[in-house]
């Protein structure tokens, strides 16, 4: 059985999740997670880690273009650090920064807003969440998984 990775866009009112297997090497969107607090998350995490058998989770750290870290990645680091003292799997952060060029060509395959298109896979929606805004969060983190997966292969 190959490793599956589960990609992560995080953000304080939405967590976008993303998922993807060391043998085929594509990302895909998976769900979103309303961000109701960390035990919240992490019970939700730890749900998706037994039923898709996660081995790893790479997250997107958003450092601003001049490379500093900024406010929003010092809270992505909190979280970073939170989930490698709470899970037996590896966590990693990934500079996001390297995914521009991915976003740039996902455009192809987005609406006019510049969300992703809907697609077969299995997107949940919440009660306040749009359809627009799962594909948003969730297709930032294929983004950011793919892009992973793309710098692997170095």
């Amino acid at each position: 059985m190959f490793m599956k990775i589960l990609g992560i866009d995080y953000g304080t009112r939405y967590i976008g999740l993303s998922i993807a297997d060391e043998q085929i090497k594509i990302a895909y969107p998976y769900l979103v997670l309303k961000n109701k607090g960390r035990k919240f998350v992490l019970k939700e995490l730890k749900k998706i880690i037994e039923k898709e058998r996660i081995k790893k989770i790479i997250i997107g750290r958003p450092i601003g273009l001049s490379g500093k870290s900024t406010e929003q990645t010092k809270i992505t680091d909190e979280f970073i650090n939170f989930l490698k003292n709470n899970l037996s799997i590896s966590v990693e952060g990934f500079d996001e920064r390297f995914t521009s060029k991915m976003a740039t060509d996902t455009r192809i395959n987005t609406d006019q807003r510049g969300y992703l298109r809907k697609s077969a896979f299995d997107l949940r929606k919440s009660a306040k969440a749009s359809q627009a805004s799962l594909d948003e969060h969730s297709g930032a983190a294929a983004i950011i998984l793919q892009g992973y997966l793309e710098k692997q292969k170095i």
